[in-house]
């Protein structure tokens, strides 16, 4: 299973990107905001017990996606932005 997602939130004249993807050989998701290339936040979330289940696929792709909206939210608040 592949996950990336990607998308760019302009806040106060700046670009922020926000990018989520499956990190498969640590089981975990990875969602990073970067501004100007500089990462400024990831938040990781493991998933390894969740291979236990038999829809795990299903459940690891939707906490990818609300994950990632959630970032996007977070910076478009301007919460995840620099600290001047």
């Amino acid at each position: 299973m592949q996950i990336g997602l990607n998308q760019n939130v302009t806040l106060d004249g700046r670009t922020y990107h926000v990018q989520t993807e499956d990190v498969a050989d640590r089981s975990e998701l990875v969602s990073q905001v970067f501004l100007d290339g500089r990462v400024l936040h990831t938040y990781r979330s493991p998933y390894g017990e969740w291979k236990l289940e038999p829809d795990w696929e299903k459940r690891v792709q939707e906490q990818a996606q609300k994950q990632h909206t959630l970032m996007v939210a977070a910076t478009m608040r301007g919460r995840l932005t620099p600290q001047s």
